[in-house]
């Protein structure tokens, strides 16, 4: 099912020439011009991308000229807390929702406006037609809509088909579990003289082929898709608890399984060990190091796989864990700033780049919130972005949605203690007493609104 390079490109450019660039728009007879910042994290071939989609606005608004503020990297929340605190935010700024609430806190509601008045306006748009009502309301705080989405991702797993076919191991389908996976792992794991990790003459020093990877760099969104398939969240439904949750017996089974992967089955490289290979564990399965690869990631990496060489690969569906069928959506969208000056032009972008003339574009590397645009170019039918599609069908609560300072207070320190759990000398933790102690810290911050 791998695509050629030469396709993906021939779609790239089509995508980018379907962004109309009609006249001059209404909007512009009569106003002077006006400048609008937008808070952008694009990176590599996303940037050409996001470029394309502005130029093809600022010529149908030659009214509007847009400034892309990049804020890419660990230190993006720090920035937006800044720009809030200094009155400074771009126009339109980033809404990733495991932070919204808590940039709606600290700038006393003035992060985001309500978009309900733009939305249901002469120059609004449909809910429904225009963005799928599901995603759409991922988009709200305290009962309004504050943002709509650029894009938003489900997960899969990414597999290497031409190691399966050697071993003469089917793909793994809708339905097959964690057990299976561990099976397909154990055969796949190989030391340096052919045996597999399910051998009794298997050498765990010295491994030349993994069956499968772990999240090695504390990523919580996708261990919050791992421990709902184990049965358990992490936080009350209310916001101000984690106990009996993140500590659960559940919880704790799950984690342990989990780092047995690396310390106890040998089929999974820690997190020391992929943090010393230049691009981690995306670049192990590029070099066919990895069978079952880049776990819980979603639609990015589809160019970048089938321009490497020597490379079979597609995707599958998360496995089903103890507790069932679940993973988390990743989304991310802008909202107008409460602090924007010009909030009738900055609608004007946000509705180009959320409908379908930027949709046209950001679809070639997430899913698309776009009904027309996700119906066309990413369809139900499609060997590679059907599977992102029915992820929907299992999708869990995204729990920061529930406390402004979950992220603070729960997904930090619990992403801090994964990484510790899963590099060299993590078998020695005791788990349980980890999360004891990490939930009575947390309460706590939470109900300190937010301090640690």
């Amino acid at each position: 099912m791998v695509r050629k390079s030469i396709l993906l490109v021939v779609l790239a450019l089509l995508a980018l020439t379907l962004v109309p660039v009609a006249a001059q728009n209404d909007f512009c007879e009569g106003r002077e011009t006006v400048a609008l910042r937008v808070d952008d994290w694009s990176s590599g071939d996303r940037v050409e991308y996001m470029n394309q989609v502005i130029e093809a606005f600022e010529a149908e608004y030659p009214c509007i000229d847009v400034a892309l503020e990049p804020n890419i990297g660990d230190e993006q929340n720090t920035r937006r807390l800044t720009w809030l605190a200094a009155g400074t935010s771009p126009d339109l700024m980033a809404y990733p929702p495991e932070w919204a609430a808590l940039y709606m806190e600290a700038s006393d509601s003035q992060a985001y406006i309500d978009l309900e008045p733009y939305i249901s306006g002469d120059n609004g748009i449909a809910i429904g037609e225009d963005v799928y009502q599901g995603i759409y309301e991922q988009g709200f705080y305290d009962g309004h809509p504050v943002a709509l989405p650029k894009d938003y991702s489900t997960s899969s797993f990414y597999i290497n088909t031409a190691l399966l076919d050697a071993a003469g191991i089917a793909y793994p389908e809708e339905g097959w579990t964690w057990d299976d996976a561990l099976d397909i792992a154990m055969e796949l794991t190989l030391d340096a003289n052919g045996n597999n990790a399910a051998s009794p003459d298997f050498d765990p020093d010295n491994i030349v082929q993994w069956g499968i990877d772990i999240i090695n760099d504390g990523w919580w969104r996708g261990m919050q898709s791992y421990l709902q398939a184990w049965g358990t969240l992490t936080i009350s439904e209310d916001g101000t608890s984690t106990a009996g949750l993140l500590n659960s017996e559940a919880a704790v089974e799950a984690l342990e399984w989990y780092r047995d992967l690396v310390f106890e089955y040998h089929v999974a490289p820690s997190a020391t060990e992929i943090g010393a290979v230049e691009g981690g564990r995306v670049q192990m399965f590029q070099d066919g190091k990895i069978a079952l690869g880049v776990t819980f990631h979603g639609p990015w990496w589809q160019d970048v796989f089938n321009e490497t060489p020597n490379l079979e690969w597609q995707v599958v569906p998360v496995p089903t864990g103890p507790g069932g069928r679940a993973s988390v959506l990743m989304w991310m969208g802008w909202g107008i700033s409460g602090q924007s000056a010009n909030p009738d032009a900055a609608w004007e972008l946000l509705k180009w780049l959320t409908t379908e003339p930027g949709q046209r574009v950001f679809a070639l590397k997430a899913l698309s919130g776009n009904p027309v645009v996700s119906q066309e170019m990413q369809r139900e039918d499609d060997p590679y972005w059907s599977v992102f599609i029915a992820e929907t069908d299992h999708l869990g609560p995204l729990e920061e949605l529930r406390s402004p300072y979950y992220s603070t207070c729960v997904a930090t320190p619990a992403s801090d203690l994964m990484k510790r759990l899963l590099a060299d000398g993590g078998d020695a933790i005791d788990i349980q007493a980890e999360l004891d102690a990490l939930v009575a810290d947390a309460d706590a911050c939470l109900a300190e609104g937010g301090q640690t």
